[in-house]
């Protein structure tokens, strides 16, 4: 069964729909755009310039958002790097906490091998366990600027 996104930040589908005529001795052939049905669940960013699409939406993303976080992994359970990923220094750190807190939670999957000591069932004590977190309690990642300062 197939999931349709609700979502996209991409532009809509041009779709053409070509139309033939013929005007005595000539055919005009046109292909005219479409409206997309996807029009109405495209996010507008606003013209905003920055480039980060986390900061550009405002997004607050916890850890138990596993599917936005999904996004940013690769298939061998790696971190996308910001290069591929188009998000910026302080989004990046951002991500990569949220995911080792979705790890430790037991909401997305720790793909390490099962030989490794990063396999969850392999660790010692309390660490094998999974971890709950409290939204109040979760820090958020400062930027690089404003951490030097507070020293």
């Amino acid at each position: 069964m197939a999931q349709h996104k609700t979502l996209c930040t991409a532009r809509p589908a041009l779709v053409k729909q070509i139309v033939c005529a013929e005007e005595g001795n000539v055919t005009v052939i046109q292909g005219r755009v479409m409206p997309s049905p996807r029009e109405n669940r495209v996010v507008q960013t606003g013209g905003s310039t920055c480039a980060c699409p986390l900061c550009q939406l405002h997004l607050d993303i916890k850890h138990t958002d596993v599917l936005i976080l999904s996004q940013f992994l690769r298939s061998d359970g790696c971190l996308l790097p910001r290069r591929v990923s188009g998000v910026c220094r302080l989004q990046q750190r951002r991500v990569q906490q949220l995911v080792a807190m979705a790890q430790k939670a037991g909401l997305m999957p720790n793909l390490a091998p099962s030989s490794s000591k990063r396999d969850p069932r392999r660790r010692f004590g309390y660490k094998k366990f999974n971890k709950y977190y409290d939204e109040s309690t979760i820090r958020d990642v400062q930027p690089f600027s404003s951490a030097m300062s507070a020293r």
